[in-house]
């Protein structure tokens, strides 16, 4: 199941990369100039202003994305970048309120014992597509995920972390590369391209793994050229 997944998110990413990173690239500028602002006059306001844009960016982003795999998934053609966003920003609210939940739970959990904040990490990962795709509130995304998961926690658990590896490596690469620039332009130009370019890899691993788990027999993507 793990190299399954990995493979299906890889090859989603490869066919929708022309999509998916001006998406991102797009939220992840303003995301960039607010930590780079941050940077260059750091005080709890910016601080607190950048952390916030990082939020919303990154949700936005995901749930953007899930929705254009859910449109190719069913069958319906790709709408314009602003649909895929107006969607996500009505359920901008849900997807915070059960990130907090989230990361207070696992963060809990990895205080106490860590092996607890491991499994509920495994357990609640499709959160963000059972908000985007089933229409699920916060408690009912987290209850669906569970029983979703329920009986591969070990293996989603693998499949999450490879996917945190691959997309933090990438990012901490990309940040690098940029590094001989001026502080600001480093952390807006290097924040904008790790962003657009590692995002779009979590949120389809995560969309895969939905669809593995209620849709195993179907593809993700139709095998159509030109995808």
């Amino acid at each position: 199941m793990v190299s399954a997944v990995l493979a299906d998110a890889r090859d989603v990413y490869r066919r929708l990369w022309r999509r998916s990173v001006p998406v991102a690239g797009v939220v992840f500028a303003v995301v960039s100039l607010g930590q780079a602002l941050s940077d260059r006059h750091p005080t709890s306001g910016t601080l607190l202003v950048s952390i916030v844009l990082s939020l919303i960016g990154g949700l936005l982003v995901q749930g953007a994305l899930v929705e254009v795999v859910r449109d190719l998934h069913e069958g319906r053609p790709v709408g314009p970048a602003t649909s895929y966003f107006n969607r996500t920003r009505g359920r901008l609210g849900t997807l915070l309120g059960a990130t907090f939940l989230f990361a207070l739970g696992v963060g809990l959990g990895l205080i106490v014992l860590v092996v607890p904040g491991l499994i509920l990490m495994s357990r609640w990962a499709l959160i963000v597509p059972l908000v985007m795709i089933e229409g699920r509130g916060a408690r009912d995304a987290f209850r669906r995920s569970m029983e979703l998961v329920s009986g591969n926690t070990g293996k989603v658990l693998v499949v999450v972390f490879v996917a945190a590896i691959i997309a933090s490596g990438s990012s901490m690469a990309i940040t690098y590369f940029f590094s001989f620039l001026p502080s600001f332009l480093a952390i807006l130009i290097g924040g904008t391209v790790a962003g657009a370019l590692t995002v779009p890899y979590q949120a389809y691993v995560l969309t895969v793994l939905y669809y593995r788990f209620t849709e195993p027999e179907r593809p993700v993507l139709p095998a159509r050229p030109g995808i």
